[in-house]
């Protein structure tokens, strides 16, 4: 009986010593203009620094996570993660009054304090499953729209509410996204 017992013991313990199955990650996507701009469409967007546009030769697009924030509302996280002291997310960045925010990718940014007067929104975006599609639920009525940055074909992704007023050319694109595999 306690060979049995020793037996059973054995077998039980390398059984519960084994890996457990680990769960698919987390879908990642990547970040893509639709326009009727030629120069413009197709194009992944990258990041220089927390400018977030498109660049002549970026190292690579700019990857996300959806992270659920509010009812039908994400967190766009940035993948991979550095780890859990700076986790990066993508954010719309600008003064309040103006109406016209900036794509920026910001390090840990509900942890961050911006100055006085500067709307800083990580968690209103909606991604439509259909069309692909990336919007801004903070500001109705708004819409993408691409500046050029310099003179070397690099634009800047903003997001352009109906109140701004803006003598700067600019395109209006849509921002679409799909998964990287």
């Amino acid at each position: 009986m306690k060979w049995q017992t020793l037996a059973l013991t054995f077998l039980t313990s390398t059984g519960l010593a084994s890996p457990i199955t680990q769960r698919d990650p987390a879908k990642v996507y990547a970040l893509r203009l639709v326009s009727k701009t030629p120069s413009l469409n197709g194009k992944y967007l990258g990041a220089k620094g927390q400018a977030v546009g498109v660049y002549k030769d970026p190292a690579q697009a700019v990857k996300f996570f959806p992270v659920p924030s509010t009812e039908g509302l994400y967190e766009l996280h940035r993948y991979p993660s550095v780890g859990q002291d700076e986790q990066h997310a993508l954010a719309l960045v600008g003064a309040e009054s103006h109406g016209l925010l900036d794509l920026a990718d910001l390090v840990n940014p509900a942890a961050t304090e911006f100055p006085k007067g500067t709307k800083v929104d990580w968690n209103s975006f909606t991604l439509d499953k259909e069309s692909k599609s990336v919007e801004y639920a903070g500001a109705a009525g708004g819409r993408w729209a691409a500046f050029p940055s310099g003179n070397n074909g690099e634009w800047s992704v903003k997001w352009k509410d109906p109140s701004a007023i803006t003598i700067d050319v600019y395109m209006p694109v849509t921002v679409v996204y799909e998964e990287v595999e």
